[in-house]
């Protein structure tokens, strides 16, 4: 009898003092843990539409101002210093991708060697953690009555799909590459707010090789426009030309943040025919058909 109250006593002590450890380890500082979703789920890069391995981004919150987190194993994780909740308040943060070491408003390049997911520039806001609840979590909420805080993206993306027309066979001979007019190229991303801004004086053209694809994409600073765009296209030592024109939706004139616009370019034996822009996710743009000559 008395080794058996003996035992229960020792097994009250023992989960006392766990109870105790619990109450410290809550009490004390507790790592904040990052979940992060791309909405709508699309990226540039050919991998997919998911985060992939070595991404990193920037967090800002409790205190902590531009911390890297890098994507390893399916999760984010500190690469380097490490967010502590260290106090008993409830901590809004915002994060962006792609992590820039200076962080603040950093200086955006559109040129063709550019082009990539490096300037896929993504922004969350509105995440909140406590040391009760320290997964801080970058997704949309919105199915379950609360809010979207997920990465949205802030530049805008232009898309080309090549197509066969009359005449023209491409089986091994396809466009070569082609010319873009009419944008500014230059201009800068804040990594505090994830605002955007064009400082080009003036536009640029920008060429892109195909390298036997018939889809190309060029991500652009959101930006208005006046005047159609030209674009250029070489084909079998051609030259190609046309007109594109202008976004309606979702405002007039302009290549809006988050929006894809979308155009099909039809090469015939003597023209070129570009659809109608059509808007597709990351959000739907429009579309645009367009006649052309050599």
């Amino acid at each position: 009898m008395k080794t058996r109250f003996f035992a229960f006593a020792a097994l009250a002590l023992t989960l006392a003092a766990c109870n105790n450890d619990n109450e410290n380890l809550n009490d004390g500082p507790v790592a904040a843990k990052f979940i992060a979703d791309i909405t709508p789920a699309t990226r540039v890069n050919s991998e997919g539409t998911e985060w992939t391995e070595g991404d990193r981004i920037g967090v800002t919150g409790a205190g902590f101002t531009n911390v890297p987190y890098k994507r390893e194993y399916g999760m984010f994780v500190p690469d380097g210093t490490v967010i502590y909740f260290d106090d008993t308040e409830t901590h809004t943060f915002h994060a962006y991708y792609p992590y820039q070491a200076e962080g603040g408003t950093v200086t955006v390049s559109t040129a063709a060697d550019k082009q990539g997911t490096g300037i896929d520039f993504l922004f969350a806001s509105g995440a909140t953690g406590d040391t009760r609840n320290p997964e801080v979590s970058f997704t949309d909420k919105t199915d379950k009555g609360g809010p979207d805080n997920s990465f949205q993206h802030c530049m805008s993306l232009i898309k080309f799909t090549f197509k066969a027309g009359d005449g023209i066979i491409f089986n091994g001979m396809e466009p070569a590459s082609y010319t873009l007019g009419g944008l500014k190229h230059e201009g800068t991303f804040d990594t505090a707010t994830g605002a955007t801004a064009v400082t080009a004086a003036a536009n640029s053209p920008i060429t892109m090789q195909l390298g036997g694809a018939t889809a190309s994409q060029v991500i652009i600073l959101p930006q208005g426009v006046t005047i159609p765009l030209d674009l250029s296209v070489s084909y079998n030592g051609q030259s190609y030309k046309a007109t594109l024109k202008l976004p309606e939706t979702p405002t007039a004139n302009f290549y809006a943040a988050g929006y894809a616009y979308t155009y099909n370019i039809t090469l015939n034996n003597k023209d070129i025919e570009v659809s109608e822009p059509t808007i597709t996710p990351w959000k739907d743009g429009d579309s645009f058909n367009a006649n052309s000559t050599l």
